[in-house]
């Protein structure tokens, strides 16, 4: 498939603000710093769509881009490294694990 548009459409921590759309979501999961967002940006042939850093857990918000017009691509918060606070670990853990409940779109 050729990735012709892409563009972001929303972040949040809060999965009932998520894109309602009903159209497919592919998302990303994994440890903090292993390439997720830099995946993203190298599928659709865009060095900054999302964001990136060297700092373990830049990715702290659930990011949606939209793709051909016809499906997301999911940027989940990484876990493991992230030099955050237990407390904020546990708030990721929990609207991730609300996201996966919760998204009757996800592929």
């Amino acid at each position: 498939m050729k990735i012709t548009s892409a563009e972001f459409i929303i972040s949040n921590q809060d999965v009932s603000k998520c894109p309602n759309s009903g159209i497919p979501e592919y998302a990303f999961i994994g440890r903090s710093n292993v390439g997720k967002s830099s995946l993203i940006n190298m599928l659709v042939n865009q060095k900054s769509l999302a964001k990136t850093s060297g700092r373990p857990g830049k990715t702290q918000l659930i990011n949606h881009f939209l793709i051909n017009k016809s499906w997301h691509l999911v940027d989940l918060p990484g876990y493991g490294y992230a030099r955050v606070s237990k407390s904020s670990k546990a708030k990721f853990q929990k609207f991730i694990t609300k996201y996966f409940e919760k998204r009757e779109q996800l592929i």
